[in-house]
């Protein structure tokens, strides 16, 4: 039963008779505008017994009334705390952590979640298969990444750089350039594949966008160590891996080798040279920061060629092998181009002078970077011997 006030507060103003689940309070409200009633003095008829209806008040549980509480595909899901807090790993328990060999979500639902019947597809992945981008340690490396961030404008003292000569100073800036382009073409090659990776891996996801945000900071950190320092920005690089790299359609496999072991294993070279032949704190602190972050790119790489050739077969590990023939031309012509290397020769023997000291540090450098090639593509489980390498590899290893 409700009265003509129900609704109305003393001020005629509207009250709010449902509690925040959407329930209506009628018989709270009821009981109000009795009180009111029975504050204003006037005698009150007695009740009966007849009088008194018992108050019948049905109650819902939760998952009655808010149905889409039922589109659970697992509840009670708990994720265990780890030393290093709540990780990814950790939140991939029961269905949440079962990796699919195949998605054909093209959604972007969360793997794990309940799937909504009817939705459009928002997106055509092309890469739907967890041999085609999984690693291992993705989620480790992401962990690692988030931990082990730094700032290039706050955690290096630009201003404790020390004076250099004008032709050293010159061969830095030259080096600094060419590593700016090699971060850019990362961020650009990247960003050509994440969204075209299924949401059922995200952890590699995740990961690769903050392999984006490094080298995206790598860019930033290479242009100011050129410019902050009385320097300039160098010859542009002939960019051959760099199209190579962005050009490449067949999958992100064919395109990480590229990226990886052809680009990546040299990039990781560089920064490791920058940091041994630094002559001051600050250019160590520089190439050491980009070099942990490199070395992280790169286990990625490998543990994901690595799985990728031994669940496709020896037969794929073939296929990408004969694309290397032009991935070793685009090196052989980088390793022809004199400026990087005539600058780097510069840096290691510390003056134009000595430059022919220097020669032999940067030879070492790039026969090393041939046998690493070598051996990161047999650690991925692809048969390439130094014999079969390009004619202007294998001399470079004389």
């Amino acid at each position: 039963m409700t009265t003509q006030n129900d609704g109305q507060n003393l001020n005629g103003a509207p009250t709010d008779d449902s509690d925040p689940t959407g329930h209506y309070r009628s018989s709270a409200a009821e009981r109000v505008q009795q009180n009111v009633v029975e504050s204003d003095g006037s005698p009150q008829p007695a009740e009966t017994a007849s009088d008194v209806q018992p108050e019948e008040e049905t109650v819902q549980s939760p998952t009655e009334r808010f149905p889409w509480m039922k589109d659970t595909r697992q509840w009670g899901a708990r994720a265990p705390l780890t030393p290093h807090g709540l990780t990814v790993e950790s939140i991939a328990t029961g269905v949440y952590g079962e990796i699919p060999d195949e998605s054909r979500e093209m959604t972007r639902m969360p793997r794990g979640s309940f799937a909504t019947p009817g939705i459009p597809r928002l997106d055509n992945y092309s890469v739907n298969r967890k041999d085609e981008l999984w690693s291992d340690n993705a989620a480790t490396l992401y962990e690692e990444a988030i931990q082990r961030r730094w700032n290039a404008m706050q955690d290096i003292a630009w201003d404790e750089l020390p004076t250099l000569t004008e032709e050293l100073e010159l061969a830095w800036c030259q080096l600094c350039t060419e590593l700016g382009q090699h971060a850019t073409a990362e961020i650009d090659t990247i960003g050509q594949w994440l969204h075209r990776m299924n949401y059922a891996y995200i952890e590699p996801k995740m990961f690769l966008a903050t392999q984006e945000f490094d080298s995206a900071r790598h860019f930033e950190t290479m242009r100011h160590r050129a410019l902050c320092n009385g320097g300039a920005l160098g010859l542009e690089s002939p960019g051959l891996m760099s199209r190579r790299m962005l050009e490449t359609r067949a999958g992100w496999p064919e395109v990480s080798v590229s990226l990886y072991i052809a680009r990546g294993t040299l990039t990781l070279l560089l920064y490791r040279f920058g940091m041994h032949y630094a002559t001051n704190p600050v250019d160590r602190r520089i190439f050491g920061l980009c070099l942990q972050d490199k070395a992280r790119h790169m286990a990625y790489g490998l543990g994901m060629l690595k799985l990728t050739v031994a669940v496709k077969g020896v037969d794929f590990g073939v296929s990408l092998r004969r694309i290397l023939g032009s991935i070793e031309k685009d090196m052989a012509g980088e390793l022809k181009d004199p400026v990087l290397w005539e600058a780097l020769a510069i840096i290691a023997g510390g003056s134009v002078r000595r430059m022919a000291e220097g020669k032999s540090a940067v030879d070492r450098l790039r026969s090393e970077y041939v046998r690493q090639y070598v051996k990161r593509l047999q650690y991925t489980g692809i048969d390439k011997q130094e014999s079969a390498l390009h004619p202007d590899l294998a001399a470079v290893l004389q």
